[in-house]
């Protein structure tokens, strides 16, 4: 738990990982240190704890509501620390210390920037579910431009069949955008790319060409394979005709480490293909 002493380092962090996607609290030190020497963080309703990793200090996360049936996390983890699972770990570790501690807590909840796809995945790799899409329901500063937020939740349930922590889903596609490599056969898929959403072992992408639009899928993905269905618009000599189908493809990772999907196709005209998406790091 966050004690008096740790105000200087937690008012480091907040300001270290303050960003467009994940707005700073702003404390002074001394008011800090006073909030928690009072027990303000040590209460019924909220609670706040230190991030430690190896024995020193990585962060802090706060959670309020507690009182309640449904309590809301914040959590900030230094940037140093960030692509090695931390984040994953402190989602689960106060699923198993708050449902144990609090009778009355239903609903552990957070939210994420629509931008912020590493906090977006540790929800996920965490087995929270993605219920909600907040628009316009962010402000980087008070005068700021109004973004969009994700909304997820372990609900008591989840936590009592262990759901939290599953040895995990295999591939996790969440946030990740693809692009077709190359096409094999039928349609080149030229600037064919990607965009994947995934909640456990559901996934959805919505992806589109210059002659597919509104082009999405959904699928389930069982260890290295997505099975799914699809559904797009595409432009042709006789105009605009929606296709339909399905598709079967298989998840692995290239020796550059990026993620790369092969896709065999097939629709309901009797067209069929197979293509290789590779993701994409620029994005």
């Amino acid at each position: 738990m966050l004690v008096p002493d740790d105000a200087a380092w937690v008012a480091d962090v907040d300001r270290a990982t303050a960003s467009p996607l994940a707005r700073g609290y702003n404390w002074d030190v001394e008011k800090l240190a006073a909030e928690l020497d009072e027990g303000v963080w040590a209460s019924d309703e909220r609670w706040g704890w230190a991030i430690v990793v190896g024995g020193t200090p990585g962060g802090f996360t706060l959670v309020t509501g507690l009182d309640g049936e449904d309590a809301r996390m914040s959590i900030r983890v230094s940037p140093q620390l960030r692509g090695r699972g931390v984040g994953r770990e402190v989602l689960r570790q106060l699923a198993d210390h708050h449902f144990q501690a609090n009778p009355g807590l239903l609903r552990l909840t957070g939210r994420a920037h629509e931008h912020n796809v590493p906090m977006q995945r540790a929800f996920n790799a965490a087995g929270f579910r993605m219920e909600a899409r907040y628009r316009e329901s962010y402000r980087a500063t008070e005068d700021g431009p109004a973004a969009n937020e994700w909304g997820y939740a372990l609900t008591r349930g989840d936590w009592d069949a262990g759901r939290h922590r599953l040895a995990g889903h295999g591939y996790d596609l969440h946030g990740l955008w693809f692009e077709v490599d190359h096409a094999i056969e039928g349609p080149p898929g030229h600037g064919l790319q990607f965009k994947f959403l995934q909640e456990g072992r559901r996934a959805i992408a919505r992806y589109d060409a210059h002659r597919i639009s509104e082009g999405e899928l959904a699928g389930i993905v069982v260890d290295d394979v997505i099975r799914y269905r699809f559904v797009h618009t595409e432009e042709r000599r006789t105009g605009a005709v929606e296709v339909i189908g399905r598709g079967r493809a298989r998840l692995q990772r290239r020796g550059d480490g990026r993620l790369e999907v092969v896709d065999e196709w097939s629709d309901d005209t009797g067209a069929h293909g197979r293509r290789v998406l590779v993701e994409r790091r620029d994005t």
